[in-house]
């Protein structure tokens, strides 16, 4: 990917520069209500056993206030919603750290039913430097296909930079969640002066993957250096669990 000279996860979250796309699974998707919490959008019930959220229509199990307090909806990056395969594999072509196409196909094709994105920002007033929290939903046909999803993703996560020595990569555990993955990724001002390219920006990240039935689900709490912690993280994606798992 020769053109992929940042992360472009952070590239995407802090949209520092031209607003690129919304956050992972987001290019070319049929834009929903984004109401503050969460209002009903026009995405197709899938079938599941009662009880499950995989019973709740997708525009309704994104990350919500309750999940994370003091947060609002972002009011330029509205929720996106698919169910094309194609444009779901666009934009991970596109927004992934580091992905190869055939294997986008091969992990993500077979067992594709829908995909979605949210932003929210905490304050008062939305910036593009405000710390921000995205969620994201991939639908897949099996538990089984969604736990290699998750698979990928983070491993997609721990990979560096194509082009960059800038941006640190760490793991950290995610104790409240069944196997959850938690996966920090760090670029400081001076790491990208040392080693990084022009085009790169400051950025801290907080991502947490985990998958409830057929669904992967990710959190990422993503802001300038220092702005957002683990700490963080994890009691959202924690909060976030909880409520999907007692739909």
């Amino acid at each position: 990917m020769g053109k992929a000279s940042t992360d472009r996860r952070a590239a995407r979250a802090a949209r520092f520069a031209i607003p690129l796309l919304v956050a992972l699974t987001a290019v070319s998707l049929v834009a929903c209500d984004s109401g503050d919490d969460g209002a009903a959008s026009p995405a197709a019930q899938s079938s599941g056993d009662a009880g499950s959220p995989s019973t709740v229509p997708l525009a309704e199990r994104f990350l919500t206030a309750a999940d994370a307090p003091g947060t609002k909806a972002d009011p330029v990056e509205k929720r996106q919603i698919t169910a094309d395969f194609d444009d779901f594999k666009s934009t991970l072509s596109e927004l992934a750290i580091d992905p190869d196409d055939e294997e986008v196909t091969s992990v993500f094709q077979a067992g594709f039913k829908g995909a979605g994105t949210d932003a929210r920002f905490f304050g008062t007033t939305h910036s593009q430097t405000a710390p921000h929290v995205f969620s994201s939903i991939i639908e897949l046909d099996s538990e089984e296909a969604a736990t290699g999803a998750l698979d990928w993703l983070e491993a997609d996560s721990m990979k560096p930079c194509p082009m960059s020595c800038a941006v640190q990569w760490s793991s950290f555990d995610v104790d409240d969640i069944p196997d959850a993955r938690g996966v920090h990724r760090l670029a400081t001002a001076q790491m990208i002066k040392t080693a990084g390219t022009a085009d790169e920006h400051p950025f801290d990240s907080y991502w947490v993957g985990f998958t409830e039935g057929s669904s992967v689900y990710s959190v990422d709490v993503h802001g300038p250096p220092g702005s957002v912690t683990e700490q963080q993280a994890l009691k959202i994606a924690s909060a976030y669990y909880e409520r999907l798992t007692g739909m």
